[in-house]
């Protein structure tokens, strides 16, 4: 459920004049960041009681590239189900992929169990990292990093800090994301870059993603790809576990197209 006295977060990119409107309003937005806004305002989000004090920017009109900076269904759903889920998180070193404003790893922290957040763009990075210092500094700690999807780089960077000075081999017991699947271009990346950080001997470790289901042939791609780089899949039916008052959002069309997976490595005889 938001709480705001403006609008619902807005979910669909905008129109051409939407987007037109909003750079000659918006001080924020110069000729050589077309489109950037960063008029963030204050959200809370609440879910079966537990709920996150966010910045976002209030509607969809940002950047092609900058989606990063709203709230999307899927992160609300995966969030959801999180929640209900809760005991299966503790204790355990997270991960959050393409977090965007955080929200999912913003509510792992509210509920005790830190993590790490992440997204590649510089832009939606210092809006993350804005959302993780003030959970911290509220008592909600978690912090973010860079990680742009098979950089090795990143991915080493990222490794490193899973390790936490315990002279472990390093890895994440979880990898979560929502609404990061969009383009087949982005998925090979997504699952280098999982089975990477994923711990690796570890029947439990698993990566859970949420995303709006936009093309069937991407969706075949997604299980493809996951099968190849060695891991099996369940999808979980949301309407088990959702409470479709609580979001921000209605439109069955929506709710409808939302799959949530769960990836493990397939086991080695």
């Amino acid at each position: 459920m938001l709480k705001d006295d403006n609008n619902d977060i807005g979910q669909h990119q905008p129109s051409q004049q939407q987007q037109q409107n909003n750079n000659e309003d918006n001080d924020d937005m110069s000729v050589g960041d077309l489109f950037l806004n960063k008029s963030y305002v204050k959200k809370t989000l609440e879910y079966f009681g537990v709920n996150v004090n966010l910045n976002v920017l209030d509607s969809a009109s940002t950047d092609f590239d900058l989606t990063g900076q709203v709230i999307w269904p899927s992160a609300q759903v995966l969030t959801q189900y999180i929640i209900k889920n809760q005991e299966e998180y503790k204790n355990k070193k997270i991960l959050e992929v393409g977090s965007g404003v955080g929200v999912c790893g913003l509510f792992l922290a509210k509920l005790g169990q830190p993590c790490t957040l992440s997204d590649n763009n510089e832009v939606v990075l210092d809006l993350l990292r804005l959302n993780v210092e003030e959970s911290t500094a509220d008592g909600y700690k978690c912090d973010c990093i860079k990680l742009d999807w098979g950089n090795q780089e990143d991915m080493d960077n990222c490794l490193l800090k899973s390790k936490d000075n315990d002279n472990s081999a390093g890895g994440f017991d979880m990898i979560i994301g929502s609404d990061i699947v969009y383009w087949k271009i982005g998925i090979v990346p997504l699952f280098k870059t999982v089975s990477y950080l994923l711990k690796h001997n570890d029947e439990n470790s698993r990566f859970v993603t949420c995303y709006q289901s936009r093309s069937t042939q991407t969706d075949n791609y997604l299980l493809e790809q996951a099968t190849l780089h060695g891991f099996e899949y369940e999808f979980k039916p949301i309407e088990t576990f959702l409470d479709r008052s609580l979001l921000t959002f209605n439109e069955d069309s929506t709710i409808s197209i939302i799959n949530l997976i769960i990836f493990k490595r397939i086991k080695k005889n």
